[in-house]
């Protein structure tokens, strides 16, 4: 398991090591998402989340101690740096488009 992917992730993600180690997470955790376990609830989960990130501590990727199966949710709020940028495009689009539209009021003289 040598440092062969470290400039490349997306090949990381695609490797038989990273599929075997997934497969062991996602069995381990019974499919269930455990940020929400812990909070109480119960949530079927098909992602597999680095507690650490990889780009942080490569050394970590495949350690089962470092992984743990989480529902998309729970995911999205973890990596919400990947959301921010859509939803600032999107509010100032908003913006754009709503700065040709005027509200007109009664006239209270009327």
């Amino acid at each position: 398991m040598g440092r062969k992917y470290k400039d490349n992730y997306n090949e990381f993600y695609h490797s038989k090591e990273w599929q075997a180690v997934r497969r062991q997470v996602l069995q381990r955790d019974n499919y269930l998402c455990q940020v929400c376990k812990r909070a109480g609830r119960i949530t079927p989960a098909t992602t597999v989340h680095h507690i650490k990130a990889v780009r942080v501590d490569y050394s970590k990727r495949l350690d089962l101690n470092n992984l743990e199966t989480i529902c998309k949710a729970c995911h999205n709020a973890e990596h919400n740096e990947r959301t921010k940028p859509l939803h600032d495009k999107r509010t100032k689009l908003k913006a754009e488009k709503n700065s040709d539209i005027f509200t007109f009021k009664a006239n209270p003289e009327l």
